[in-house]
Order: C-alpha cells, then structure tokens, then sequence
C-alpha cells in the first residue's frame, strides 16, 4: 500500500494508493457518476466508499462511521488499541495476537496501587506502547508459532528501558 503525501505547501494529508479490480459495468457506472457529478473517478469512488460507512452498521445501536471516530489514530499503536476497545471483533488474528500479548505483558500497563496490573484500557501505558511498536510487533511475530501468548519483557527489548 503506497502513500503519497501532497506536495501543496502546508498540506499535511496523505492519500493512499489501492488497486481495484472491479466488474467492468461497476466501471461504467462510475465514470457516468463522475460525469453528472462533476467529479473525478477517484471522487466518485471515494464518494461511494463514504456513503457505505455511513449506511454500515456495527451493532444495532452504532454506525461506523461512529466507530472509526472513537477508533481512527495516525499511531498504528494507538490504533490497536482503540481497535481492541471499541471493536474486538473487527480484530485479524495477528492484531489479536499483539493485542493479547499487551495484555499480559506488564511494561504495558500502569500498575495499580497494590502492584498489579490488569486489562482496563484506562491503565495502558501509552508512552511505552509506543516506544516500543515496532520490538512487540517482531516479538509477537517471532513466537507466532507458541500455542500461547508470551508476555514480552524488559530482557526482550534492543533498548534502554
């Protein structure tokens, strides 16, 4: 998935490039869209995208387009995060597998007052998380092959912790 930043000065949206194969009348459609609606087919085809989320329901109660509100970060970190919180069941199984991983690793969590940690996203230690994305991301690739989630620890990190 490429992503191109805009050029424009000040400008700081990205767009990312997907390709598409999609039925040739599908096609037609669109460029006639495009034509009545004064719009380019990425447009009309982002257009589209747009009215689907805000018609795809996730529960009986919660659209989408609300659920990527509370969801939506530019921090891939951040972003599992909400996503485990707010829609678990959207998960993949590799982002359930970093997800649980989090959970039972303590460097994680803030701990409470009596020294333990637990699972309420309140307590996640965001700084840490972050810090150290891309080590938790290779560590749970690394012991994908384990029947059971292994908690990651300061012994498994390349830095400073």
């Amino acid at each position: 998935m490429a992503t191109k930043t805009s050029k424009r000065t000040g400008e700081t949206s990205t767009t990312v490039s997907v390709g598409i194969r999609i039925d040739p009348k599908i096609k037609f459609a669109l460029d006639i869209m495009g034509r009545l609606q004064k719009r380019s087919l990425t447009a009309v085809i982002e257009w589209s995208i747009s009215q689907a989320i805000a018609n795809q329901r996730v529960d009986s109660s919660v659209g989408l387009s609300t659920a990527l509100d509370a969801i939506w970060s530019t921090d891939a970190s951040i972003r599992l995060v909400n996503m485990a919180i707010h829609l678990p069941e959207a998960l993949t199984y590799d982002e359930l597998r970093i997800w649980e991983t989090i959970k039972v690793s303590a460097m994680f969590w803030n701990p409470y007052p009596d020294g333990s940690f637990g699972d309420d996203p309140k307590m996640i230690h965001v700084d840490n998380l972050r810090y150290i994305w891309d080590q938790l991301v290779a560590f749970v690739e690394e012991h994908k092959s384990s029947s059971t989630v292994v908690p990651m620890k300061s012994d498994d990190l390349d830095v400073e912790f």
